[in-house]
């Protein structure tokens, strides 16, 4: 299985040769913050990885004001692994998985007063979260570059499902005092 850090990695050196920073300025600039987590020091590990399984190739250029770097570009072998990634991640239909959600799972184990103290926590959350999102697609639409349209529809889908935990959520926390028996 191709792990999703080296499917990053690889996607963005698909579409352009880049050192490690780049790739992280990217990653950030196309929000993927909003739809995939993946830290900064494992975009580094999954480099030196993909570059000695030769799925990129690494060359030091000198830096014009700072330190040398290394430029990687990705290689045949590198797209066939982005390719195989891609493919297995596509039909993998996992739980929408949240720390949220294990605590409302058990939310029946509180207090009444509580439980709707901790779905309107949520609630609040979750509303701010859309509003989170909303801003970013506005900075990203003035941000232009590659991949924008599809980050876009990125930050539509966490809308949508954000959206629709607030109708759930309004939903549950109706029938808190049922849902106790």
């Amino acid at each position: 299985m191709v792990s999703k850090v080296e499917v990053v990695v690889l996607g963005l050196l698909a579409e352009e040769p880049m050192y490690g920073y780049d790739l992280i300025e990217q990653f950030r600039s196309r929000s993927m913050v909003f739809w995939v987590e993946v830290g900064k020091a494992s975009i580094y590990q999954a480099l030196h990885r993909l570059e000695e399984r030769r799925c990129v190739s690494g060359r030091q250029q000198a830096g014009t004001d700072g330190p040398d770097r290394r430029v990687y570009r990705l290689t045949a072998a590198g797209r066939a692994r982005l390719r195989a990634g891609l493919r297995e991640r596509c039909p993998d239909a996992r739980p929408y998985e949240t720390d949220a959600g294990l605590a409302l799972g058990f939310v029946h184990l509180l207090p009444l007063d509580e439980a709707r103290r901790a779905v309107g926590e949520r609630e609040t959350a979750v509303s701010e979260w859309r509003k989170t999102v909303t801003d970013e697609r506005e900075r990203t639409v003035s941000a232009g570059g590659p991949g924008r349209a599809v980050a876009l529809r990125m930050l539509e889908l966490q809308d949508a499902l954000a959206e629709a935990e607030q109708r759930w959520l309004a939903s549950f926390g109706s029938d808190l005092p049922k849902l106790r028996r």
